[in-house]
């Protein structure tokens, strides 16, 4: 072998274990995106979502208070989120809740409600029914309920 060529395999290697160092320096100073912490819907709710669970960058979580009646499958049917999800997100070991628990549940935004808005254009800015707005938020009497400055949840739709 001449010395040309053995110039050559040594920067060839030399260039390989930089590339590779580099390489691992680099991905060891980021996390991957399946990895991240979940985004919180501002100071909604505390974080205590277990470290076992992957939660992807836009999956925003709101609080929900259970109305009087409502069933977890009725909360994950209007969330569009499964019950078991909801069940490990909350740390529930049994899909029995009570009046006024708060829940943690999967949500699309949060809507500050600004003078004069009302509850039907709202849900048509987001793409959803004014119905699944008002259940969503326990609003039973809108024309009192939905006011100013009042922040309510969107679900998924």
């Amino acid at each position: 072998m001449d010395n040309r060529k053995k110039i050559l395999l040594l920067m060839s290697a030399v260039f390989m274990g930089v590339l590779v160092y580099f390489t691992i320096d680099i991905m060891s100073r980021t996390t991957p995106p399946w990895m991240r912490k979940k985004k919180q819907a501002d100071s909604l709710l505390s974080p205590t979502v277990t470290d076992s669970v992957i939660v992807f960058v836009d999956t925003l979580y709101g609080e929900y208070k259970v109305p009087a009646g409502q069933a977890l499958s009725q909360i994950a049917e209007l969330f569009h989120f499964s019950m078991d999800s909801i069940m490990l997100v909350n740390g529930l070991t049994s899909d029995r809740i009570r009046e006024g628990q708060k829940l943690k549940v999967r949500i699309r935004a949060r809507h500050q409600i600004k003078a004069g808005e009302v509850a039907g254009k709202v849900a048509i800015r987001y793409g959803i029914s004014e119905q699944a707005l008002l259940k969503a938020n326990n609003i039973t009497n809108p024309a009192r309920e939905f006011r100013e400055g009042r922040v309510i949840l969107i679900p998924r739709p």
